[in-house]
């Protein structure tokens, strides 16, 4: 079977079909009602909040946070909705603004922004980009039960309604994405950034993936609270990037409706523990600080001592912010990069939480080869992956490791697709 990439100069991949399991992904039904009337009905059904409306009225402040480029959200076609909302609640125009929620991810560009929030908007509002490595845009709102800081963007802080604005599908790091994500680690600090994101360093998969109500989550709940996030609008996507659903309302009790409705759209069934899997990272082929969420996917499911074939073009190489700590220590064994951060070697500790991801399935696990024109052959073997130069390559590389009877899953859409083998 000859199997096609979304990157218009890669070559197909043929796999002979006695080798061949199975070729899973995310689902592509739904789609056909339009994307504003889901929204808008979701906005006059929230879940655990009053009406938009009627949160945001008397408000002289409103931000609206919007996810960044890194992911595929339309903003565009939610933001019209919330704005309705917010004159149907008596908010003037003039009281409106925009953040975009980077967490350490490279700043956007005007341009991006444009695209990102609709042409209009972007002329009509201020627009942001969060600057989590500058502490005099930062304010503490106090901590956690914990004893966490909850370090937040200034302007998030001084606004009197808060909106995020993203997409629930499944992720490694903490479950799902969406919900109280888009503040923390979206406009949060460097401290409280690492916090969150080292909770999950000692928490065992199968206690995360899958899961909206995990400790990394509630952590972040925790925070999102405390740092001010007033009402969420969540949309679900098919992997035609349709807008399948949409939750509106409180920050934990939407998105765990949310989830629960996502999770059939992600989830796909395979029927035994491949030796061979080959993903995609699309649509987070940016960079492999995204990418690598294909490869998380991938480990879930591949044997040990197995291949994990990614292919991407990985557009702006490794990592626009991180790189270079990246490829100084290279993907080493957990403990390795524990003890590199605990010797403060590894920061921000997020880089840290980043290679103990990727070193699980790819130095504990499973070999990962990797197809891409992005990022160097030498720079690939520094970080501890293999290098091919095409998808049939990788898998001439696969067979040589494990057999030449090895079974193949082929995850399209890897990085949105939650698999579960039996």
């Amino acid at each position: 079977m000859r199997i096609s990439f979304p990157y218009p100069d890669t070559p197909d991949l043929a796999i002979p079909d006695q080798n061949l399991l199975g070729v899973y992904g995310p689902a592509k039904t739904g789609g056909t009602e339009p994307a504003d009337a889901i929204i808008e009905r979701s906005l006059l059904h929230p879940i655990g909040r009053p009406p938009l409306r009627d949160v945001a009225r008397g408000k002289s402040r409103v931000m609206i946070v919007c996810d960044d480029v890194a992911r595929p959200t339309p903003a565009w076609q939610v933001i019209p909705s919330v704005l309705r909302e917010l004159d149907a609640g008596g908010v003037a125009e003039e009281n409106v603004e925009f953040m975009m929620a980077l967490g350490t991810h490279r700043p956007m560009t005007p341009e991006e922004m444009r695209q990102k929030v609709g042409a209009d908007v972007f002329e009509r509002f201020p627009v942001y980009n969060h600057e989590w490595d500058n502490p005099g845009l930062l304010t503490c709102m106090g901590k956690t039960p914990q004893g966490v800081e909850v370090w937040v963007n200034r302007k998030v802080v001084e606004a009197d309604c808060v909106i995020g604005i993203g997409r629930i599908m499944p992720i490694d790091m903490c479950g799902f994405t969406g919900g109280g994500k888009i503040l923390i680690p979206g406009c949060c600090g460097e401290t409280t950034l690492d916090d969150m994101h080292w909770i999950r360093v000692d928490v065992a998969d199968e206690d995360v993936i899958g899961q909206r109500d995990n400790p990394v989550r509630a952590a972040i709940d925790a925070m999102a609270r405390q740092a001010g996030l007033d009402f969420i609008v969540n949309i679900i996507m098919n992997s035609e990037k349709n807008v399948l659903d949409c939750v509106s309302g409180h920050l934990e009790s939407a998105h765990r409706e949310g989830c629960r409705r996502a999770r059939p759209y992600h989830e796909v069934r395979i029927p035994e523990t491949p030796d061979i899997v080959v993903v995609d990272g699309f649509p987070f082929d940016i960079e492999f600080w995204q990418v690598n969420k294909a490869v998380d996917t991938a480990g879930l499911v591949v044997r040990d001592g197995g291949v994990v074939i990614c292919v991407s073009p990985c557009y702006e190489g490794l990592s626009r912010t991180h790189a270079d700590v990246v490829l100084r220590y290279g993907y080493r064994p957990r403990e390795e990069i524990k003890q590199l951060v605990a010797r403060g070697m590894i920061r921000p500790k997020v880089v840290g939480v980043h290679m103990i991801q990727v070193a699980h399935v790819a130095i504990e696990k499973a070999t990962v080869i990797l197809v891409t024109d992005g990022i160097r052959e030498e720079d690939v073997s520094r970080l501890g992956l293999e290098y091919a130069p095409s998808p049939q390559e990788a898998l001439t590389q696969a067979f040589a490791r494990v057999g030449t009877d090895a079974r193949v899953a082929v995850l399209r859409g890897a990085s949105e697709t939650l698999p579960v083998v039996g």
